[in-house]
C-alpha cells in the first residue's frame, strides 16, 4: 500500500505536468493525455502501470491494495469528468468514461506489446469522440 500511494503522488505530479501544462483548453488537455502517454511509454524503464498489476495480484475488491488501486484509477476517472465537463460535451460523464477506458486500454495493450502505438491510436478514437460530442451539442 506505501509502494502505491508513492506511485499515486509520482503519477499525479506526472499528470499535472505532462497535461495541464501543454493547454489550457480543456479539449487539448484531453488530447494531451495521449500524448503524454505516449512519452511515458517511451520512457527508459516503463514497464506498464502499478495499479494494474496490484489489482490483479489482490483480485479481492476489499484488500487494502485493491482498493488503493481502484482509489488511484477512481482519481483518473473524477480528472477526466473535469475535462470533459470543461469542454461542453453534450455528455460529459458518457465522454469521460469513454476517454477513460481508451487511457486504461492503451496502458494495458502497451504493457502487453510494448511501443508507443498505443497512445497513438488511442487518441485518434479519444479525437473522433471529441468531435462526435462537441457535434452533438451543436
Amino acid at each position: 500500500v506505501a509502494t502505491l500511494n508513492r506511485e499515486d503522488r509520482m503519477f499525479r505530479e506526472w499528470l499535472a505536468s505532462a497535461v495541464e501544462h501543454r493547454s489550457q483548453h480543456p479539449k487539448d488537455r484531453i488530447r494531451a493525455l495521449f500524448l503524454a502517454l505516449r512519452d511515458r511509454f517511451a520512457s527508459e524503464g516503463y514497464c506498464g502501470c502499478a495499479f494494474i498489476r496490484a489489482s490483479i495480484e489482490f483480485p479481492s475488491p476489499e484488500h487494502p491494495v485493491h482498493r488503493t488501486a481502484r482509489a488511484h484509477k477512481e482519481m483518473i476517472r473524477s480528472y477526466l469528468k473535469g475535462l470533459t465537463t470543461e469542454t461542453g460535451a453534450a455528455d460529459p460523464a458518457m465522454l469521460s468514461e469513454q476517454i477513460y477506458l481508451l487511457f486504461e486500454g492503451a496502458i494495458t495493450a502497451s504493457q502487453l506489446h510494448g511501443g508507443v502505438c498505443p497512445a497513438d491510436h488511442a487518441l485518434r478514437a479519444a479525437e473522433s469522440l471529441i468531435i462526435a460530442a462537441s457535434e452533438a451539442i451543436t
